[in-house]
């Protein structure tokens, strides 16, 4: 579609960094306004921000890398070593960046003897807003693209970054659609008891996000590395769903229970 927005001499605007900017500032504005309203110390935040920052982006990188090694180092050499530095390439991995980003929040709250999971509650919906931003990014860039599809609603690009000259399915969309499904879910039932519990809000999201998702990756057009046959995101995909559903379920399971419990002793 759109990959490069215009051009004026030797500068020249990319819709993916643009939006993937303006995304990123977007979710760190929406989770300042809820760390506000739920009183987290958002100091810490700023004390650590560069080493939050730079761990995200290294991690991000280091797992995009490793995932394209073929590509970036088919021979072992320096000259590909040194590609891992050149990220203009637009080669950063999603799930790169949120363990680089569970990292170094995990290891902040564990130094300061908090909870983690209150920080994961306010992150999860600011984090959803600014992945949508970024998705629309994705589709003008041509960047996670689908398969052919007879669909009506099929996009066709004429960009180098897409293989296929007829109509695909925009998986960027569809993301954008089931990650806001996501956020409605959370907004209109986050005052329900169970998902005032801590850590319940990003388990629910999590949970119906890696199912969602993990369908969608069946769906994808560019090319990814497999194992055995089996696309890596799609194994992590189902790895991270049985976790987090397994334990999404235990927690449903006591809240219940302790329901219960409360009102036989109420009665």
């Amino acid at each position: 579609m759109y990959p490069i927005l215009f051009e004026i001499g030797p500068f020249t605007l990319q819709s993916l960094w643009l939006f993937v900017t303006i995304g990123f500032i977007v979710g760190i504005l929406a989770f300042a306004k809820t760390a506000k309203r739920q009183r987290l110390d958002l100091g810490m935040l700023f004390n650590h921000g560069i080493s939050i920052l730079i761990v995200t982006l290294l991690v991000s990188r280091l797992t995009f890398f490793l995932a394209n090694l073929q590509y970036y180092m088919p021979t072992l050499s320096f000259r590909g070593f040194l590609s891992f530095f050149f990220i203009i390439d637009k080669g950063l991995s999603f799930w790169g960046a949120m363990a680089g980003m569970m990292i170094m929040l995990g290891i902040i709250s564990f130094k300061r003897g908090e909870s983690i999971l209150k920080w994961l509650d306010a992150l999860i919906i600011p984090l959803g807003t600014g992945m949508i931003i970024a998705n629309f990014g994705q589709l003008l860039d041509g960047q996670a693209y689908g398969t052919p599809t007879n669909l009506p609603w099929g996009i066709t690009y004429e960009s180098i970054n897409v293989k296929y000259t007829v109509p695909v399915h925009p998986t960027q969309i569809y993301s954008m659609l089931y990650v806001a499904g996501i956020i409605s879910i959370l907004k209109n039932y986050r005052k329900h008891p169970f998902l005032r519990i801590e850590g319940n809000q990003t388990l629910l999201a999590v949970t119906i996000y890696s199912f969602i998702r993990f369908f969608i990756e069946f769906l994808r057009g560019d090319d990814m590395s497999e194992i055995f046959g089996i696309k890596i995101s799609s194994a992590i995909l189902a790895v991270i769903f049985f976790i987090s559903g397994y334990s999404l379920y235990k927690r449903i399971k006591s809240f219940k229970r302790n329901s219960s419990d409360l009102q036989v002793t109420l009665n």
